[in-house]
C-alpha cells in the first residue's frame, strides 16, 4: 500500500494505492482512489477495500459466471441479454415456451445434472403431445449451447440423443374456403351479417378480401385509408407484449410495410363504417373498443360466431381467411409474385412453402401448356 499527497481541484488530498488479492483467473487486483483528508482516511479506505475483495464484495472483483447453476437461472442469465435484443412480441412468445413447456420440467436441475437418458425421455413425451416439437426444443438447446461455451457442461447432451421425425396431423383440418365457400360466405355477410354488427362485418370482409394479417387489421387508423385513391397504407401492426397487453409496433417484416389497392365495394364498405363511426380522428382506430384497439381474439371469435350461425367458413380462422385469400388469388391466376408482394412475405419462398398445394397444382398444369401446340 502507498499513500502520497497530490495536488486537486480543492486543494491537497491525499491518495492511496495498492495491491490488495488475487483475481480467480491469477491476476493481480489492485485498488486505488484519492480525495482523502488524512493518511488515517485512506488507510481505514484501504483496509476495507481489502476484506471486501477478500469476501467477493468489492467493485475490484471480477465478475464470473459461476460453474454451478439450475436451468432456471440460466435461462435468467440469458433472458437478461435476450430480452434486448428483439421485439416485446417476440420475447412474450419465447417466455410463453419456456415457462409453459421447459421450466416446469427442468427448471430446478443443476445443468451439469442433465443426463442424456432423462433427455430422451422428455423430448420422445413432447413429441407424443406436440406436432411441431422441434420448435420448443430449438429453445432449449440454445440455453445448452450457452452452457457449453461457459464451460458448465463439456458438451451439449442434446448431441447424444435421437431426435424423433415431427408426427404428420392425419386429419388435417380445413385451411381455405373453395369458390363455392367463399362466395358463401361473402354472400352471407353482405346480405345479413352488416345487419347485426357493422364493424365485425367490416373487418372480416376486409380480412377476406386483402388477406391482411389480424394484426394489421387492428392497427389499421382512419389517415391509413386513401379513400380518394382507393388505397390502404400498411404501416404499423397490434403486437402482443407481456403480461397479456398489446403495443402497436412495426410490421412483421420490411416488406411486410405496402400499400394495398381496395375494390371499389370494398371502398365503399369502408366508407360506410366511417359515417357511422363515432371516432373519424386520423389517428383514430379504424375498428376499436371505445377508442383502444380490440383485443386480439375478437376477430377470431366474431368469425367463429358467423361460422355458428351460418354454416359458412367452417373451422376457420383468421388466418385461414388469410390462406383463403392467396389460395383463390393464385387459383384465378395471380402470379407468386404478386401474391407474396400482397401478402407480405419477406420472400417468394415462403409463399411457395405456404402454399405449396396450389402452385404444385398451377404446376402441373403448365405440364401440359405445349401440348396444344402439337394437337
Amino acid at each position: 500500500m502507498q499513500i502520497k499527497q497530490v495536488d486537486s481541484k480543492k486543494g491537497k488530498v491525499f491518495e492511496v494505492a495498492g495491491y490488495i488479492g488475487r483475481q480467480p483467473d491469477g491476476t493481480q487486483a489492485r485498488a486505488k482512489k484519492r480525495g482523502f483528508d488524512s493518511k488515517r482516511s485512506a488507510t481505514q479506505w484501504f483496509n476495507n477495500e481489502v476484506a471486501l475483495f477478500s469476501n467477493g464484495d468489492s467493485k475490484y472483483n471480477k465478475k464470473t459466471t459461476p460453474n454451478v447453476m439450475t436451468v432456471k437461472e440460466l435461462y435468467n442469465m440469458w433472458l437478461d441479454t435476450y430480452q434486448h435484443t428483439v421485439e416485446e412480441s417476440t420475447l412474450s412468445k419465447t417466455m410463453n415456451v419456456f415457462n409453459v413447456h421447459i421450466l416446469p420440467k427442468w427448471a430446478d436441475t443443476l445443468v451439469l445434472d442433465i443426463k442424456p437418458l432423462d433427455l430422451q425421455r422428455y423430448i420422445n413425451t413432447l413429441q407424443g403431445k406436440i406436432l411441431h416439437y422441434r420448435k420448443i426444443t430449438g429453445y432449449f438447446r440454445r440455453l445448452l449451447n450457452i452452457a457449453v461455451r461457459l464451460d458448465m457442461i463439456p458438451v451439449d447432451p442434446f448431441t447424444k440423443i435421437e431426435m424423433p421425425k415431427e408426427r404428420r396431423r392425419t386429419n388435417k383440418p380445413k385451411q381455405f374456403m373453395d369458390v363455392d365457400e367463399f362466395k358463401a360466405f361473402v354472400d352471407v355477410l353482405d346480405s345479413q351479417y352488416k345487419y347485426i354488427n357493422q364493424q365485425a362485418y367490416t373487418l372480416l370482409r376486409l380480412g377476406a378480401f386483402t388477406g391482411m394479417r389480424t394484426e394489421e387489421l387492428l392497427a389499421l387508423q382512419w389517415e391509413h385509408i386513401d379513400f380518394n385513391n382507393g388505397y390502404i397504407n400498411i404501416v404499423q401492426a397490434l403486437g402482443r407484449g407481456l403480461n397479456g397487453g398489446t403495443y402497436i409496433k412495426a410490421p412483421k417484416s420490411r416488406t411486410s410495410r405496402r400499400t394495398l389497392k381496395i375494390d371499389n365495394k370494398m371502398l365503399s364498405i369502408l366508407a360506410d363504417w366511417y359515417e357511422v363511426s363515432n371516432l373519424k380522428n386520423d389517428d383514430d382506430y379504424v375498428f376499436n373498443n371505445q377508442g383502444k384497439t380490440l383485443q386480439v381474439m375478437r376477430p377470431n371469435k366474431w368469425l367463429h360466431d358467423v361460422s355458428d350461425a351460418y354454416g359458412v367458413a367452417v373451422g376457420l380462422s383468421m388466418h385461414k381467411l388469410r390462406h383463403t385469400w392467396a389460395t383463390l388469388a393464385l387459383d384465378q391466376g395471380a402470379s407468386v409474385k404478386q401474391v407474396q408482394t400482397y401478402l407480405g412475405h419477406a420472400d417468394v419462398s415462403m409463399t411457395l412453402n405456404v402454399y405449396s398445394d396450389i402452385t404444385k397444382r398451377a404446376s402441373d398444369e403448365t405440364g401440359n401448356v405445349l401440348v396444344k401446340l402439337v394437337e
